[in-house]
């Protein structure tokens, strides 16, 4: 049987399409594309039509390439579709123009998913593990003893909500940053420090220079903490058009990476930990262990 799952995020659509095999997932199709629907959101909770058509043309797409596996489908939206106050009107143009129907996911539920998906790629896990998932519009905390997920916290800080509402302001971003990552954590305990999404896994395709991406490599590789810094002092030092050409940065992404990298630099002074293990397996691997 081959499941097809779509994770529709504040920056990003992204689709996977695998099947069990033995233990693990065999990947049969995979596609990520950025309509950015969460564009504009910080300022009134309201999805803007333009943002939606984008993100429609994406799931006509991805429709086409679902009936091709004749997988069955399961749908998920985040942060944005979560606090979007047309959320209704959004789901029922999406289920009229394309068939899908979207589950808008909880916090709680977008945390389990990523954990179930973070934790089938790592193959050591420590006891207190802290995983986390930035986004665009909000980055889930998620606590576990090993695979065990014990608690979570989620709150509205997003490399797209920051980069939107402070542009290029690293101090105030900072501030920001520092103050909401300081309340989630709370002085909690961990020694193991996940990672995934678009920021981590841009890092390591910086580091690395891949071009084009080899999400191999990524899975489970280690990013220090002075590479992420050094990473951040030379793009800021750049104008956007500048950052586009940067190899292992995708061009759509290149003026909300900063953004996102502050958020991680600050989860890791937090916690006192030196190092992030990046997953490449998230909330759609998650979806599909579910519902295999």
């Amino acid at each position: 049987m081959s499941v097809a799952a779509i994770d529709i995020g504040t920056n990003s659509v992204r689709l996977l399409i695998a099947q069990q095999e033995g233990k693990q997932l065999k990947r049969l199709a995979s596609k990520l594309e950025t309509p950015r629907l969460g564009a504009g959101i910080c300022q009134n909770d309201y999805l803007n039509q333009d943002a939606i058509e984008r993100t429609i043309e994406v799931l006509k797409g991805y429709q086409k390439i679902v009936e091709q596996f004749d997988a069955s489908s399961y749908v998920v939206a985040t942060s944005a579709v979560r606090d979007a106050t047309n959320q209704q009107e959004f789901l029922q143009q999406v289920k009229e123009e394309t068939g899908f129907e979207i589950k808008v996911v909880s916090g709680e539920e977008e945390a389990r998913l990523s954990y179930l998906g973070i934790t089938s790629s790592i193959t050591h896990l420590e006891e207190q593990v802290l995983a986390v998932d930035i986004g665009g519009g909000s980055t889930e905390f998620i606590y576990g003893v090993k695979d065990e997920l014990e608690e979570y916290t989620s709150i509205n800080l997003g490399a797209v909500r920051l980069t939107e509402k402070y542009d290029d302001d690293f101090d105030k971003i900072n501030l920001v940053a520092e103050k909401m990552i300081k309340e989630a954590i709370d002085n909690k305990d961990c020694v193991q420090l996940l990672g995934v999404g678009g920021t981590v896994t841009t890092l390591v395709a910086i580091e690395l220079e891949l071009e084009p991406y080899n999400r191999k490599k990524v899975d489970g590789y280690f990013l220090t903490k002075s590479s992420i810094e050094r990473i951040f002092n030379k793009l800021s030092c750049l104008s956007l058009a500048e950052r586009k050409k940067i190899i292992g940065l995708q061009p759509k992404r290149a003026d909300i990476i900063l953004a996102g990298i502050i958020i991680l630099l600050k989860i890791m002074e937090e916690t006192n930990l030196e190092q992030i293990q990046v997953s490449e397996a998230g909330i759609l691997e998650g979806i599909i262990q579910k519902h295999i």
